[in-house]
């Protein structure tokens, strides 16, 4: 009767490893909807936890250089372009503001690749099998040219291609190998030039990627970033022409992090623990 328990325990045991974790889940979440409307450089996640930030808005002459002055704000029905979409929750903005030295808004051209946008830091411990969604909208006069990048050491930063969700007419997927002034890599672009007659002020929605690096998964320091693909010349606003470093800017919603859990969950845990006290019971009454 040992064997057959010791077989019905490795049994239990191998079910749980292989049913547990199997749903993908937000590790940590942006909805801002729990967030006032005000001016707010890093806004608490909705769920889980971790940090945003923005990244590069007092850095550049704007037309002079600014003060950091993301954020939360109620969007509007009138925010709609190519795609019609509008978002009329609350969604978080990035730009800069004037400071000691005159006007300013912080979107520059002369940003190097990656050096703007906004910044989201979640710990993937217990985690694998890493998701990456979110909400994006860029005016009239914002820059065209965004890219999704990952961090699993805080450090080094990897370009990773989006996929595009169920809205996002108008937006175009490019891989470039050919110009310095443009990430080495994948990018998104809403842009008159791409044929969009009505480019700019269009949320595209659910875009998406997949982190297939194994060393997303279990990492304290992961974190992502949605950047200025481009620089220089090859920085244009939505309408297709050179960015005027004085407007425009990016927001964003619905930014999650999610991941299958590599760990049971405590009710499966629950569940196996009494089947084994079960079977050893039987065991001790034969």
């Amino acid at each position: 009767m040992r064997k057959y328990t010791s077989f019905a325990l490795a049994g239990a045991l191998a079910l749980l490893i292989q049913t547990s974790g199997q749903a993908q889940v937000t590790i940590t979440g942006w909805t801002f909807e729990t967030n006032a409307v005000a001016v707010n450089n890093s806004p608490s996640p909705t769920t889980g936890s971790g940090t945003a930030s923005s990244l590069g808005m007092d850095v550049y002459p704007t037309p002079n250089v600014g003060v950091t002055t993301d954020d939360v704000l109620l969007g509007k029905g009138s925010d709609t372009g190519a795609n019609l979409v509008a978002d009329t929750t609350l969604t978080w903005r990035i730009r800069a503001q004037a400071g000691a030295n005159g006007a300013a808004n912080g979107w520059s051209s002369l940003a190097p690749i990656g050096a703007q946008g906004g910044q989201f830091a979640a710990s993937t411990l217990g985690y694998n099998n890493i998701t990456v969604k979110f909400d994006w909208y860029a005016t009239t006069q914002g820059e065209a040219n965004m890219q999704l990048q990952y961090t699993v050491n805080g450090t080094t930063w990897n370009n990773v291609q989006l996929t595009l969700g169920g809205s996002d007419g108008g937006l175009v997927v490019s891989n470039n190998t050919t110009s310095a002034n443009t990430v080495n890599g994948w990018f998104v672009s809403d842009s008159i030039s791409n044929g969009v007659a009505s480019a700019g002020q269009d949320w595209f929605t659910g875009l998406t990627a997949t982190i297939s690096d194994p060393s997303a998964a279990n990492d304290a320091n992961f974190a992502i970033r949605l950047v200025n693909a481009s620089t220089g010349a090859d920085d244009v606003s939505t309408q297709g022409t050179a960015l005027n470093n004085n407007s425009g800017n990016w927001r964003f919603d619905n930014v999650t992090i999610s991941g299958v859990a590599v760990v049971p969950e405590p009710s499966t845990v629950a569940m196996v623990g009494l089947g084994v006290l079960g079977m050893l019971s039987l065991r001790r009454r034969r």
